[in-house]
């Protein structure tokens, strides 16, 4: 997976801009609209784009993923909230899944915040997954593997994120063993994952 870091001020501008532009009125609405319908391909079909924007402390986070049903792309802004001209800008090449939140959160405790990135598969799988980076210093990708290869008979995917304390939370409907068709009744898997560095690399895993 191809990912690339750069200080683009020009960037950052439009990003920043771009997630909070509303719409002047219905028309001009209905005109975007329009102009941005998605277009039917054999291959491939246009998928809107969402945009985040939040602040923590002096930091401004803003996101916008955006692309096709094969190819999606997220983009990540992390600037001051002082000067919204100059940013540190990350793009993700080809993402997997629709951006449904942007959640931040101090897993590791050093006072500086991390942002992830919640996907879910299109379909009714709905197969989550995470991105996340470390904001200290030079904004780092933050390691998933152990989310990316979690394996559990009761789970079928229906993936929900969220953060509790100092850890981020996996929670998904528990379907009953050897009938892959019925969910158990009123019972939930749940996995928390805390952050921890091994080397120079932050890694998501489960906590004990």
């Amino acid at each position: 997976m191809e990912r690339t870091i750069v200080r683009l001020s020009c960037l950052a501008a439009l990003l920043f801009a771009a997630c909070n532009s509303p719409m002047q009125n219905k028309q001009e609405q209905q005109q975007h609209d329009s102009a941005n319908a998605p277009v039917n391909t054999p291959s491939t079909t246009e998928v809107k784009s969402v945009q985040l924007d939040t602040t923590w402390g002096d930091y401004r986070i803003a996101a916008i993923s955006k692309g096709n049903s094969t190819m999606r792309d997220l983009i990540l802004a992390v600037g001051s909230k002082k000067d919204t001209t100059q940013a540190d800008t990350t793009i993700e090449r080809d993402v997997k899944g629709q951006l449904r939140n942007m959640m931040l959160a101090d897993l590791d405790g050093n006072g500086k915040p991390e942002v992830y990135f919640y996907m879910l598969s299109e379909g009714t799988g709905q197969f989550g997954k995470i991105y996340g980076f470390d904001l200290t210093g030079k904004v780092a990708r933050i390691s998933t593997y152990s989310l990316d290869t979690m394996q559990q008979a009761a789970y079928r995917g229906q993936d929900t994120f969220f953060i509790k304390g100092k850890t981020l939370v996996r929670s998904f409907p528990a379907y009953r063993e050897n009938d892959p068709d019925a969910l158990t009744a009123n019972v939930r898997g749940m996995i928390e994952y805390r952050l921890k560095k091994e080397n120079d690399t932050l890694r998501l895993i489960p906590a004990k």
